[in-house]
């Protein structure tokens, strides 16, 4: 299965149909750029982000 990314908050899903973090399913498969966040608390760009969880996040969904 392909990854996919969540249009609500750019979590990256693999082996889901459902986003982790926000529930959302409303998943694209058409998305690009990476980021992972492992400490989300400390994390400069989690905040420019605004990524509260971490684990890995496209830059862009469409």
């Amino acid at each position: 299965m392909a990854e996919k990314a969540c249009k609500e908050c750019n979590r990256i899903v693999e082996d889901s149909d459902e986003c982790p973090v926000c529930k959302n399913n409303d998943l694209s498969t058409s998305w690009s750029g990476l980021v992972v966040i492992y400490d989300s608390e400390d994390s400069e760009i989690a905040e420019k982000l605004e990524i509260k969880t971490p684990g890995k996040y496209a830059i862009r969904t469409r």
